[in-house]
């Protein structure tokens, strides 16, 4: 969910789907709109993975909560995120996360805590990790309920607070230092 350019690597996503439904019954919704948006849909063809492939395009803000709502599973393959909010929301959402060990992802991403973090570009590790989730219903839930965890330490009473201690010890400190 989020903005469908190359830099995002969305592609190996649906590479990596490709692998997983060969061995479970699955369904994988990509939303959002950009530069890589016919490549993928060349993709999921070229691959035959068509028919469990939906492309949706953009879609209204206040849809999102529905569409995390339908999802099992949330992966992000970017390894360019410096604060990926669609991944914060879908963990505030509930849904267990895979993400690249890259950029900022491992502070949502949590590995064995509330998902999984994958090597860059690593098809093979992307879709062993969904297969797990969606063949283990237990995990799937432990995990859905750490990220709605992680993400409430994200939210802005919380992060304000933090704010307001970092701005109170730097204040502090300056006081202390001579002129």
């Amino acid at each position: 969910l989020g903005r469908l350019d190359s830099e995002k690597h969305v592609s190996i996503l649906v590479r990596a789907f490709a692998q997983v439904v060969k061995e479970a019954k699955a369904h994988l919704l990509i939303v959002g709109s950009g530069n890589d948006l016919e490549h993928l849909t060349e993709l999921a063809q070229e691959l035959g993975i068509a028919d469990s492939v939906t492309l949706t395009g953009r879609i209204p803000e206040e849809d999102k909560p529905g569409i995390h709502r339908i999802g099992k599973v949330f992966v992000m393959p970017s390894p360019v995120e410096l604060q990926c909010i669609s991944m914060l929301e879908a963990m505030a959402s509930g849904l267990p996360v895979i993400g690249v060990n890259d950029g900022a992802l491992h502070e949502l991403a949590q590995d064995g805590k509330n998902g999984y973090l994958v090597k860059t570009d690593d098809v093979d590790a992307i879709a062993e990790k969904i297969l797990k989730l969606l063949g283990d219903e237990k995990l799937c839930e432990k995990m859905a309920k750490e990220s709605v965890k992680i993400a409430k330490t994200h939210d802005i009473e919380h992060t304000l607070d933090e704010f307001e201690e970092i701005y109170d010890y730097v204040l502090k400190k300056k006081e202390k230092t001579p002129a």
